[in-house]
């Protein structure tokens, strides 16, 4: 007879008796994987391990081939805008030039002879005049592309810059040739207008750029913000094979009214060739792929910190670049300072006062200077002039006319005298600079002032509460012309005026007519003050807020 199973027994436990008649209860083992089930679960976990760890590769690759392909991107954009200043600035140079000579045909050529022409950065040139509702060719410099000079399309690029705030640029295309137009505008009245073609490739390829930031990239340039074939400017592949295919990277440029965008590829491997192989390695050796990805996985982890550490690196050098940039800033203002008066001489019959204000942007030294001396018993002399451009050069061509005129006016020269011996003695082919001077020499008994004006700004008569612009007779600047004439100016000074001489960083704003400058002066000079050094602290507040770009020298005195 069997014996019934043990109340509350779990199904996989067998009931037995012993010999002594008690019941036995004991497990069954679990039953253990057969070799081909063990293999069958080694075989899909290392399957699991390879394809995870090879994805895993393959995606950090790509993400840092992408991150250093924006990196060099970066890096190149830098490039191209730091080519774009040096596109714009030599036109911007050439009109300052024309706006001081009133449009001089005769000056256009010299002043771009070093920027058109064969072998420079331009292959044509012209400049235009506008004076109310006409505009008009002044004169021509290089070959032009195969339109007519002075045609339609060149005639919309001008009108377009004189209705712009900054250089305007076009594509040009004619009869196969293609270049790049370029045009910039004066704020003045007349304004001058000067145009500029730049040729490029017919087929548009160019050599890959000298510089670093391009050695390891296929790059293609656009004017505009799209990437259309017709927009194309440069690039180093054959157009035939564009647009880049694969991972690509976009910087977008700010050029004059429009932009550049810059569509670059990598030319191989940024990060190197281990990355692009180590996905085919876990795939060859399964059996090492746990060692293999942790190696690789620790490779690729560190080499991201690695960039990452770097983009840290370049952060910390540029904060110190600012802090190196504001110390030359103020090396170049103690500079500047160096070369002015350290204090105005004490004249009795006048009260004196001078001001010197470095502009808000660059670090380079400046050219503007100011001086008085007293030249007798009864007499003084005065100075302020601004010097072209900006470093070492301006600065030592502004000490050399600071003291060539002193000694002049020493010597007894009339004003006119000094300019025409000064522009003997500078000439802007030979020395890259011209001036704008005022020289004027003071009667103390009769209160009389005799003026020159070489291209500078008409000074300003304050006599009571109806300040005035003393209109000079204004000859070239200095080093224009080493033939200039100059014709005086006499002015009489009531009791208790003021006479204030300054150069045109007070007054001159981008993309403003000088002459709104000139009457926001004349009424900020109605502002009552208790000191002329007080009146000059309110104009350089009131019109500058201290931010102006360029430089900023100012000399008033009072008779009392």
């Amino acid at each position: 007879m069997t014996a019934p199973t043990q109340a509350g027994a779990p199904s996989d436990v067998k009931a037995a008796r012993t010999p002594d008649g008690v019941v036995d209860n004991r497990s069954t083992p679990a039953r253990a994987l057969t070799p081909r089930q063990m293999l069958l679960v080694v075989a899909l976990l290392g399957a699991l391990i390879t394809a995870s760890a090879t994805w895993a590769a393959v995606s950090l690759d790509r993400r840092n081939e992408h991150r250093l392909l924006e990196v060099q991107t970066h890096q190149a954009g830098a490039v191209i805008a730091s080519t774009i200043l040096s596109l714009s600035d030599p036109l911007t140079t050439v009109l300052k030039i024309e706006e001081a000579t009133a449009g001089s045909t005769r000056q256009f050529g010299p002043a771009t002879s070093g920027i058109v022409g064969a072998g420079h950065l331009f292959v044509f040139a012209s400049l235009w005049a506008t004076g109310g509702p006409t505009t008009q060719q002044l004169t021509t410099a290089g070959e032009p592309v195969s339109l007519p000079i002075g045609s339609a399309q060149e005639r919309r690029l001008v009108q377009l810059a004189l209705r712009s705030g900054t250089f305007v640029v076009s594509s040009l295309t004619s009869g196969g040739v293609q270049r790049i137009a370029y045009a910039v505008a004066s704020s003045g009245s007349p304004q001058y207008v000067v145009y500029a073609e730049r040729a490029i490739p017919a087929n548009r390829q160019v050599p890959v750029e000298s510089s670093a930031a391009f050695a390891e990239l296929h790059f293609a340039t656009y004017l505009g913000r799209a990437e259309l074939p017709s927009a194309l400017t440069t690039t180093d592949v054959s157009p035939d094979q564009l647009p880049f295919k694969g991972d690509t990277s976009r910087e977008l440029i700010p050029f004059g009214n429009t932009s550049v965008l810059l569509v670059t590829s990598a030319r191989g491997p940024l990060g190197g060739t281990l990355g692009q192989e180590l996905p085919w390695v876990f795939l060859l050796v399964g059996a090492l792929m746990t060692t293999a990805a942790a190696t690789t996985g620790y490779q690729l982890v560190a080499r991201r910190r690695r960039a990452e550490g770097d983009s840290r690196t370049i952060t910390a050098l540029y904060d110190e670049l600012g802090t190196l940039y504001g110390q030359q800033r103020t090396i170049a203002e103690t500079l500047q300072k160096a070369l002015l008066p350290a204090y105005n001489p004490v004249i009795a019959e006048l009260a004196l006062a001078s001001r010197y204000v470095a502009g808000a942007k660059g670090v380079d030294i400046g050219g503007d200077w100011f001086s008085i001396v007293k030249t007798g018993e009864h007499h003084f002399a005065f100075v302020i002039g601004d010097v072209s451009g900006r470093g070492v050069s301006a600065a030592s061509i502004m000490a050399r006319l600071r003291f060539t005129i002193r000694a002049y006016v020493l010597e007894g020269h009339s004003p006119e005298k000094v300019l025409s011996m000064c522009g003997q003695q500078l000439d802007i082919d030979v020395d890259g600079h011209f001036a704008t001077v005022v020289v004027g020499i003071g009667d103390l008994r009769s209160r009389e002032i005799v003026l020159a004006n070489a291209g500078h700004l008409d000074p300003l008569l304050i006599t009571g509460s109806d300040p005035q612009y003393v209109v000079t007779k204004t000859g070239l600047p200095v080093g224009i012309s080493a033939n200039a004439v100059y014709v005086p100016t006499l002015i009489v000074m009531p009791p208790g005026s003021t006479l204030l001489v300054f150069t045109d960083g007070l007054v001159e704003r981008r993309a403003e007519n000088i002459d709104d400058g000139l009457e926001r002066l004349r009424q900020a000079a109605k502002t009552p003050a208790e000191s002329l050094d007080d009146l000059l602290s309110v104009l350089v507040t009131e019109l500058t807020d201290n931010q102006s770009e360029d430089d900023i020298a100012l000399l008033a005195f009072r008779w009392l």
